[in-house]
Order: C-alpha cells, then structure tokens, then sequence
C-alpha cells in the first residue's frame, strides 16, 4: 500500500495520528511525508502502523505511549507505562530555572535535585540547557520500574554531560541525602538547586475530571498526593530541615495548594509564584529561611 492510500482510507478518522504514526514508522519528517506520498509502505511496517493506530483509537493508549517517546523542549524522551507523560505546563519549570541560572550570581559549582524523577526530562532538560553548571546532580524516584525509565532516558543523553557527576537513586525523596553528608559526597555548604513535581492531584479530581486515557494508562501514584494532596511535599520540606541543606526549589503545584502551604510553613519558607499555567497551575520558587 502507499503512503497516499493509506491515508485516504475511509476507515482512518484521525488522519493527524496516522500522518505521526507514519512518519514514526518510517523514520521520516512530516516535511518529508508530502513529498513521498508514491511510496510503498512494507507489509511488515503497515501491520506495525495498523497496530499502533489500533492502540490508540480502540484501547485509548496517549500517543506518547504508543509511539514511546515524548518532545520535550525539542529534546526527545522515552516513555512508557513507567511514568506519567510529561505535559507542556511542566515546560516552564524549566524556562524559570533558566532564569534563575543565569542570574545566580555563585562562586562554586552547583548540586542539581530532581526528586521523584519519573522518566528523568526535568533534570536532563535543566543540565542539557545549563552544561557544566552543575558539578553534581542527584536523581531520586522511590520506584525502582520507573527509575529503570529514567536511566534509559540518561544512557541516551549521556555523552553530552560528561561533565557532570550523575547519580540516580531509588529512595524516598531526598532521604538519600543523608548518606551523601555522611561519606562527604556533597556539604551542606554547597549551592543545591531542587526540582520536583510530587504528585498534587486531588483523588476526587482524578476519579472524577481526569480523562479515561489518562485513568487508564498513567500511572495513579504520579498523580495522587494524599488526602489533602500534599503530604509529599510536606514530608520533603521536614527531610530539608533535618538534613540542614537549603536548596532554592522549583515545584509545580496549584495555586491554592501554594497558600495552604504558605501558611503552613511561613516561619521557615519563602514562597514565591514565577510562572503561571492554566488550570490553576503554578511553578513556585521555594527558599528556606
């Protein structure tokens, strides 16, 4: 079958995902689909692009999964059941990391946080923007499966960071740190960036506006931050006060979620909100008092 037939069949409705399978399929650009509209497609890669088609209209599996990677700040990524897929709000996390970076005005190198790592495009995306930035760069996830996600993800960007001391731990948040102290890995001196988007969502939101793709193939645990959606960044917060380190944090949470934990926490931590998302979203720098 052609290109051009395969995408004029009646039975294909979304003609945007099939133009993506297609070009996934064949290694090829959607500049270069137009132009090579004549040619064959294998039998093998067709049944493949069928498959895939099949997946996402009749099983409703996200495309990201599908075509198992996802575009992040023009940078691709796996991804797969292991984690959740990176959306666009997430994005600017990093636009106020950057930010912030270059207007760091420090004398030693810096320690990158990304806790809760899930496919790992918040850390990679902050070194692949800031090289040789950062001396160190620490990555916690407390499952293992889907650290296994973010080493693949590191293995594929690897060459490019070779300055940067790079390790990833299966841990409960940031509790790894108080090893590091320990065998003098890192100071409590040193300058510690942390990025992190601990799951926020409310269960009723989940079970009740989250979308039946979302429900389906996403992993719930990325989503859901306790009965009041926010014990994890709680527990977060103790583990920086007893470890005695303070790091300037990047979190994404929404925006009532940032004055619950203003008034929770006024005594020992700034809030401050630097970029604003629809649906309430908010990235909030954090510094300790």
């Amino acid at each position: 079958m052609k290109i051009q037939e395969l995408l004029q069949d009646p039975k294909i409705q979304q003609k945007r995902v099939m133009e993506n399978l297609i070009c996934h399929f064949l290694d090829i650009s959607r500049e270069d689909l137009w132009t090579k509209l004549d040619n064959e497609i294998d039998t093998d890669i067709e049944a493949k692009i069928m498959q895939a088609y099949d997946d996402f209209v009749v099983k409703k599996k996200p495309l990201e999964y599908v075509l198992g990677y996802v575009e992040f700040l023009r940078n691709k990524f796996k991804i797969d059941e292991r984690a959740l897929i990176p959306r666009p709000e997430t994005e600017y996390m990093i636009q106020a990391v950057n930010e912030h970076i270059q207007s760091w005005k420090i004398s030693q190198p810096a320690v990158l946080f990304d806790i809760g790592t899930g496919c790992g495009v918040l850390w990679l995306s902050v070194l692949l923007h800031n090289k040789d930035f950062f001396e160190k760069a620490y990555l916690s996830e407390y499952i293992e499966y889907t650290l296994s996600l973010a080493r693949e993800n590191f293995e594929g960007y690897k060459s490019k960071l070779w300055n940067t001391k790079v390790d990833l731990v299966q841990s409960n948040l940031i509790s790894f740190t108080w090893d590091c102290l320990k065998n003098n890995e890192i100071s409590d001196k040193e300058n510690f960036l942390l990025v992190a988007n601990l799951p926020y969502i409310p269960e009723q939101t989940f079970n009740e506006n989250v979308w039946e793709n979302v429900k389906n193939w996403e992993p719930k645990p990325a989503f859901v931050g306790g009965e009041d959606w926010l014990d994890y960044y709680r527990e977060m917060f103790q583990q920086i006060f007893d470890f005695w380190i303070k790091p300037i944090m990047f979190l994404e949470m929404m925006t009532r979620q940032v004055d619950i934990l203003r008034k929770e926490f006024w005594e020992k931590i700034n809030f401050y909100e630097v970029k604003t998302f629809h649906f309430n979203i908010r990235i909030v720098k954090v510094e300790i008092k």
